[in-house]
């Protein structure tokens, strides 16, 4: 049974989510012991430490590249499956929670990732739309997954600050410790501050299991942030930084010049880190140009796909034959059939080049399917 308490009053419940005091509830880890499966190129690869699922669903969320972008190191969370950080809690979400969710209102990178997530799943969606807030290119994005929308304007579906969107977060903290050890701290824009509270419980738990101690969180927004979970959040060691937009665009414009389009809030994180020290990693959460994804790259990995993408990890070209050597147990058409799909879900690429003097087909996994360790 999954048990849920308050990180502010320490009140616990087997159901509810949002806690009487009005904090979102975390969920109670039934042990803490550092395991990973290196198999899985997804956040499940820390499976052990994430709520229980029967069926796990799963777009390849997670692993995103952290490299240094100009001197600054940066964590591009722009490269999951839907553009956002938000798809390692749909993933968890739509894994782990066991509650139907029928109709979902509009929020933007957290419906989107959500509702690709129970597509997915195999369930049906609908989102209500209000049709004077809604950016048109969100809403053709919706109608491209042939989602239902409705504009009938009424309060729907789950809420984004829940225990299980927390769970999905926190393995950015640990993505972070894997990939990079070592580092002085991490900027995390925020609004709410779920993300960042989420991030904080990774880092704390895998203080608990001796295996690092808490960096520096700073968390900024432009324009100021306050408000009571925010003050929570700095009780944990947290800091907060103002910037003015001037900054904020000048970054902005930095990074779209290097060919890294993200929203104004993540050019906060950017210019943020760029201040305090080359050792800071600067969270990147969301693209402000989204990827259309065929239909059809919204179905979870096969076990023949995570094997081929496992293959595939060490970033040399293969050819079909090559991979189907090495993963076993498949035939050779199932690898080929395997690999289309994989190439039509953007985790893949394929030319025809010279190869041992023949003209064939190899195939190299995208660069941003595994989390890059350009780290130095």
């Amino acid at each position: 049974m999954t048990l849920f308490k308050c990180p502010r009053c320490g009140a616990t419940s087997s159901s509810d989510w949002i806690c009487r005091c009005g904090f979102p509830m975390e969920i109670v880890p039934e042990r803490l012991i550092w395991s990973i499966d290196e198999r899985e190129p997804s956040i499940w690869r820390y499976k052990s430490l994430l709520p229980h699922a029967e069926r796990i669903v799963s777009l390849g969320e997670g692993l995103t590249d952290l490299r240094r972008v100009d001197g600054v190191l940066v964590k591009d969370e722009t490269r999951n499956p839907t553009g956002s950080y938000v798809d390692r809690g749909s993933s968890v979400m739509v894994s782990s929670s066991n509650i139907a969710i029928e109709e979902l209102e509009f929020l933007q990178d957290v419906t989107i990732s959500l509702a690709s997530y129970l597509i997915a799943s195999g369930e049906g969606v609908r989102v209500i739309v209000n049709p004077e807030r809604v950016d048109v290119s969100e809403l053709l994005y919706l109608s491209q997954l042939n989602i239902p929308i409705s504009f009938d304007i009424r309060e729907a579906g789950a809420s984004y600050e829940n225990p299980f969107m927390i769970e999905g977060f926190k393995t950015i903290a640990y993505e972070l410790y894997e990939f990079k050890g070592k580092f002085d701290g991490v900027v995390i824009p925020s609004e709410s501050g779920i993300l960042a509270y989420g991030i904080i419980k990774g880092f704390r738990e895998l203080e608990e299991m001796g295996l690092m101690k808490m960096p520096q969180i700073y968390l900024v927004h432009y324009s100021g942030i306050g408000g009571e979970f925010i003050e929570f959040l700095k009780s944990l060691g947290a800091r907060t930084m103002s910037l003015d937009t001037k900054d904020v665009m000048e970054s902005l414009i930095k990074l779209a010049k290097l060919g890294i389009y993200v929203k104004p809030i993540s050019a906060m994180a950017y210019s943020a880190a760029s201040r305090l020290g080359s050792e800071y990693v600067a969270l990147l959460t969301g693209s402000s140009m989204r990827r259309w994804r065929n239909l059809n790259s919204l179905a979870p990995l096969t076990e023949l796909q995570r094997r081929i993408l496992e293959v595939m990890r060490k970033g040399e070209e293969m050819t079909a034959y090559q991979i189907w050597r090495l993963v076993g147990g498949a035939t050779l058409q199932g690898v080929y059939k395997a690999l289309l799909k994989l190439s039509r879900m953007g985790l893949v690429s394929s030319e025809r080049k010279l190869h041992k003097r023949r003209m064939k087909r190899v195939y190299r996994l995208i660069k941003s399917t595994t989390c890059s360790k350009e780290v130095i």
